[in-house]
């Protein structure tokens, strides 16, 4: 990928002699919780994650990231620590934007608008999730996975650890709910993959997960 291709070019070019091109392979630590890291990342290629580990070994997955998106320690700049580790998904590519520049950057009105445009929409995106699992039971949340996610009635997954994550959910109350899609007789379990086998149960079972997921059509939207 040419850098003159991405959709922040325009805003950096100025800055290229300080700004960096960073690449992590898959499972390597971008920034690590207690780590006081001030840079912001863009990533141009791969996908990251966004993780807490509790001491006793609980991993909540906060945030998942692909290409164009922002990427650090901004609860920062609400004077708030989420602890979190940034970890790297997949082999990524990343901009590394030391803070000197990246306030040289937030000068710019467009570049201010573009990034907090890209933060609000994570938070959004991350609150819905949360809501979501308050309001709706382990199977609707699973059978509206299940749609969601489907080829030609087929459920990719790789394995369980990314699967309880992804929803989120326990690997037991995962499995618990496996089990009771099966005798349901509404999927099947094969190695790596899921298969529906009803999907009229799975959208009785979705409809209001499937509700509260819709958008109203409106045109109210931020000028990017």
């Amino acid at each position: 990928m040419e850098l003159s291709d991405i959709y922040i070019y325009g805003f950096i070019k100025e800055y290229l002699n300080e700004i960096s091109i960073v690449q992590y392979k898959k499972g390597q630590y971008i920034a690590r919780a207690d780590e006081n890291f001030t840079e912001v990342f863009y990533i141009l290629d791969g996908d990251v994650i966004v993780e807490c580990i509790t001491k006793y070994g609980k991993i909540f997955l906060v945030d998942e990231l692909s290409k164009n998106e922002f990427v650090g320690k901004f609860s920062y700049m609400y004077e708030q620590n989420l602890f979190c580790d940034i970890k790297a998904a997949s082999n990524v590519s990343l901009l590394k934007i030391n803070k000197d520049t990246f306030d040289k950057l937030q000068k710019n009105p467009e570049f201010l608008k573009f990034f907090l445009y890209k933060i609000s929409n994570r938070i959004y995106y991350m609150y819905k999730k949360l809501m979501m699992k308050n309001l709706f039971t382990s199977e609707e949340m699973f059978a509206f996975y299940l749609l969601k996610n489907s080829k030609d009635d087929v459920v990719k997954c790789k394995n369980m650890n990314e699967l309880c994550n992804t929803i989120p959910m326990s690997r037991k109350g995962l499995y618990n709910v496996i089990n009771k899609f099966i005798k349901k007789g509404c999927i099947r379990k094969e190695k790596n993959s899921i298969i529906i086998t009803d999907k009229n149960q799975l959208l009785e079972l979705s409809m209001h997960v499937r509700e509260f997921n819709m958008t109203n059509g409106s045109n109210i939207k931020f000028d990017i």
